[in-house]
């Protein structure tokens, strides 16, 4: 028997197969066949007027083109003989150009076909092609969302199809599904809805296919009161001023303190109606502790037994955390590691850890909060060309990096990032100016922002540069509650060198 190697070499749109000169022990003739085609990997065909398309096929050997359900398929040229061997070798080798048809697919199901290119022994391609089948189910468009009116009764469904379905309430407990949960063809479920006497409600009902998956999603609405606060706790800062809660109604409302003692805040818009804001201000909380409270937000009764909504909404103040103040002392450059060129070193008469660059300094591990780093002095050496960059990164997993670049020869700070993954990067368009003949003050600020994820502020000498919020596509791993890695360090070898006096670390509130 022959041992056969072969080595299959593809092209964009010309796919060539090779054999190469391993050699047997038995030093057998090595069989060399060259087939070269275009077709694409899968073609998605409609259930019906499926237009044809082509194969081109040219090979040293006679060659196959097969289907596996020839019942439905039409191949013009099912096979066909070698061509010029230098010609293929070559690319001149005029290629077959094979026609393929399929019948309408009048079954219910989708269908699949496996089409094989085969020159001797060498199975060049196998297609596949998805041919759609006939079923469908729509529902009429004016059904999907239904109004329904406080005395409720019978709303309808109307179906087209051409195979079995069903139908199921999958949410409110105050519909049912009193005809027609189950059918063929073109048919009507009957909805009925009970009747309402208290806020304003919703529910659900699905309609599936015969594989019992969802095909449509009808929506009911049932009048009734209205009256939802769009969030439930109000959060302010320990200075905060004002703050407010959006209302929607479509009934007149009062809201008021559930307890007159709570003196703290004021409730500005203690009347309503229809969709509103409530407006709220707060004195100052110099205290050390959170303070909490709670507002009741009613609608106006027109007559006795109609239906009165309730609803609370906790408001909550900070209190001001001290920033714990970290001196980068002998001690503090202890806990750091150095990772450049040139190790940081503490210096007494300076007032904190002098970087001659190259030098940087991590730590891990560190929580979220506000973190402000003050550099009392950056100095450049005049020799450089370069310039010298006092950096900062706060560094995440997956090769997410938030950091900033203090540029004295430019007189600016700005501000890049390293994208997570499929993440993007924020946009905090041009630089900061800065008085580098002052000392520096870098603050970034991190704060809850939606679930998981982060609201990120850069301050420089306290003046906010800019913020974005991160979210699942911007910079995806910044999320609340996890751990960074932090990196200090001036960049640019034998370019000047930076001091750093000392870091602050403001802890977040816990509004528990």
């Amino acid at each position: 028997m022959k041992k056969i190697f072969l080595l299959f070499c593809c092209a964009a749109a010309l796919v060539t197969g090779l054999a190469t000169g391993c050699k047997p022990k038995d030093e057998q003739p090595v069989k060399i066949v060259d087939l070269r085609y275009r077709a694409q990997d899968t073609y998605d065909l409609p259930a019906t007027g499926a237009k044809a398309f082509t194969i081109l096929v040219a090979s040293t050997d006679p060659w196959t083109v097969t289907s596996e359900h020839p019942d439905w398929c039409i191949i013009s040229e099912e096979e066909g003989d070698a061509s010029d061997r230098d010609a293929v070798h070559d690319g001149k080798a005029e290629a077959t150009v094979i026609r393929v048809q399929y019948y309408d697919n009048t079954f219910l199901d989708d269908r699949e076909d496996k089409i094989t290119i085969k020159s001797d022994y060498w199975t060049g391609k196998v297609i596949t092609v998805r041919q759609k089948g006939s079923a469908f189910l729509t529902v009429t468009e004016e059904d999907l969302d239904q109004e329904v009116t406080k005395a409720g009764g019978d709303h309808f469904i109307h179906i087209k199809s051409n195979q079995d379905w069903s139908a199921k309430v999958t949410d409110g407990d105050w519909v049912s599904v009193a005809e027609g949960a189950t059918g063929h063809g073109t048919g009507t479920v009957t909805v009925n809805a009970a009747e309402n006497s208290s806020e304003l409600r919703y529910a659900e009902v699905t309609v599936y296919d015969r594989h019992d998956v969802a095909a449509a999603l009808i929506k009911f609405t049932q009048d009734g009161v209205q009256l939802v606060p769009l969030s439930t706790e109000v959060r302010a800062g320990y200075d905060q001023a004002a703050g407010e809660v959006e209302v929607l109604s479509n009934t007149q409302w009062t809201v008021a303190k559930e307890s007159a003692t709570d003196d703290w805040f004021e409730i500005l818009t203690p009347t309503g109606e229809g969709n509103g804001k409530i407006q709220l201000s707060f004195t100052q909380n110099d205290g050390d502790g959170l303070r909490s409270a709670v507002i009741i937000l009613k609608n106006v009764v027109a007559h006795e037994g109609d239906y009165a909504a309730t609803k609370e909404i906790v408001v909550k103040q900070a209190y001001k955390i001290t920033p714990v103040r970290v001196m980068f002392n002998a001690d503090e450059l202890g806990s750091w590691s150095s990772d450049w060129t040139n190790a940081p070193s503490y210096n007494k008469d300076l007032g904190g850890t002098l970087f001659n660059a190259k030098a940087r300094l991590h730590n891990s591990s560190k929580p979220f909060g506000n973190y402000t780093f003050h550099w009392s002095a950056i100095t450049q050496n005049p020799a450089s060309e370069a310039g010298v960059r006092v950096r900062h990164w706060f560094c995440f997993d997956e090769g997410c990096e938030l950091k900033a670049d203090i540029r004295p020869a430019d007189g600016k700070i700005g501000f890049d990032f390293n994208a997570a993954g499929d993440g993007n990067k924020p946009s905090i368009d041009g630089y900061t100016a800065v008085d580098f003949t002052q000392p520096i003050e870098f603050t970034f600020k991190f704060d809850p922002s939606g679930p998981e994820h982060c609201h990120v502020t850069y301050l420089v000498n306290g003046v906010e540069a800019g913020s974005f919020d991160t979210s699942e596509s911007l910079l995806r791993s910044v999320k609340w509650g996890t751990t960074f890695n932090v990196y200090i360090g001036v960049d640019n070898e034998n370019s000047g060198s930076a001091v750093l006096e000392w870091y602050e670390y403001t802890p977040p509130m816990n509004w528990e």
